[in-house]
């Protein structure tokens, strides 16, 4: 049996505003634990690391002066 526009209208109202309240509740949570991580001095040694590294990375890349952007991790790994 065909759903009613009722029905359809129902159904796409509560899903988007399930998900949508869910995607906020999780972004709360996720915040809460990176503040949690940063609170551990290894893990933003770390870190901080990472980022310096990266940006040494990046800053050879805009040396060479060949006018591309530099890519990024994702990208490098996405053309293997």
């Amino acid at each position: 049996m065909p759903r009613s526009l009722l029905q359809r209208l129902v159904d796409e109202r509560v899903s988007e505003t399930f998900t949508g309240s869910i995607s906020v509740a999780l972004d709360r949570a996720a915040e809460k634990f990176a503040r949690e991580a940063l609170d551990d001095e290894e893990f933003r040694r770390s870190l901080h690391e990472l980022a310096r590294a990266r940006a040494r990375e990046i800053m050879a890349e805009l040396k060479k002066g060949n006018g591309s952007r530099p890519r990024s991790r994702n990208a490098k790994r996405a053309k293997r």
